[in-house]
């Protein structure tokens, strides 16, 4: 009886063991989470429902959701934990997290758990046949613009705004020479532009953006360059960077390009328990070809590239990760 009972025992001790090991929890783990990022069809649609996939991938039994968002109410939601993680661009986290407008109170509980892509351009587009191959000439002309900027307080119509007001110019000047400046997605503005109902478009995109290929086809164009005066400013209100259209970008261009730039990033609450951010890094990484097959603007994605979250802070379950996989 003592014999059977120590061989009980030691069974017992045995199975407690392997229910212990690291991969026997990680198996039983999943992770429940939604995800918000922009409209169907888009960039951010595509690799929001991406992370969903991944993580499903690692931790089978995870439930996982992707919501059609916009990018000011992609910040609000996450806030206040209706949402787990959300699609932004990196400097207008920083924006939300001083307080500055569109939002009327700090965020401060938004943390970074990767950088998606760097390097999207704003690209302020004019019809040739307007004559305006410059800011300057815009101002001195008093040129009546009829334009469209990306959806009303995203990013994207933020950067476009202080941008002509580093070029000296204001939404209410081109107003008062009879033009307008009003808020449309890509696709609308720019088939307003073919109709001849707009004369430009400002967005803040990759490049080479296939929607701007696609109309320099049937429309000649002119990209407006920036000042190194006006990219200064712009950078030290919304955190933006100085880059370079390159000629080689689009075939109506005569140079390069001179502008300024933001970064996208995948980020969460301050909530977020560190496990399940490890994990969800974790699974992006586990299927790293996959993911990176997703959309074009993931295909130079590195485990160095995602790290580089500037001028956010990492969330501690990020932290955790990069420690760790990049020491391996």
């Amino acid at each position: 009886m003592r014999k059977f009972l120590v061989a009980i025992l030691s069974a017992a001790a045995v199975f407690s063991f392997v229910a212990m090991t690291p991969s026997a929890v990680i198996a039983a783990d999943k992770v429940d989470l939604a995800i918000s990022g922009g409209s169907i069809g888009g960039a951010w649609a595509a690799i929001g429902e991406g992370v969903g996939e991944v993580v499903r991938r690692s931790y089978p039994g995870s439930n996982t959701a992707y919501e059609v968002g916009q990018e000011a109410a992609n910040l609000m939601l996450v806030s206040r934990g209706k949402v787990q993680l959300g699609i932004a661009h990196a400097q207008f986290i920083k924006m939300a997290s001083e307080g500055k407008p569109p939002f009327k109170a700090k965020l401060e509980n938004l943390r970074a758990l990767c950088i998606l892509y760097h390097d999207v351009m704003n690209h302020f587009i004019v019809k040739t046949d307007t004559g305006i191959a410059s800011f300057a000439d815009l101002k001195a002309k008093q040129y009546p613009l009829k334009a469209y900027f990306n959806t009303k307080d995203s990013f994207m119509d933020i950067v476009g705004q202080k941008v002509i007001e580093a070029e000296g110019l204001t939404q209410a000047d081109i107003e008062k020479w009879g033009g307008f400046i009003k808020n449309s997605s890509m696709g609308a503005a720019l088939d307003l532009m073919r109709d001849g109902k707009i004369d430009a478009y400002s967005n803040v995109i990759q490049i080479p953006s296939s929607h701007i290929v696609d109309a320099g086809t049937t429309l000649n164009l002119t990209l407006l360059g920036m000042t190194p005066e006006a990219q200064e400013k712009v950078n030290a209100e919304l955190g933006t960077y100085s880059a370079v259209i390159p000629q080689s970008a689009y075939g109506f261009l005569e140079g390069d390009v001179p502008t300024v730039a933001a970064s996208v990033v995948l980020f969460c609450n301050t909530d977020l328990p560190e496990n399940e951010a490890y994990m969800i890094l974790k699974s992006i990484y586990e299927n790293f070809d996959y993911f990176r097959s997703i959309h074009g603007s993931l295909k130079d994605m590195t485990l160095e590239t995602m790290e580089d979250v500037s001028p956010l802070e990492l969330h501690p379950g990020a932290v955790k990760f990069f420690e760790e996989y990049k020491a391996k």
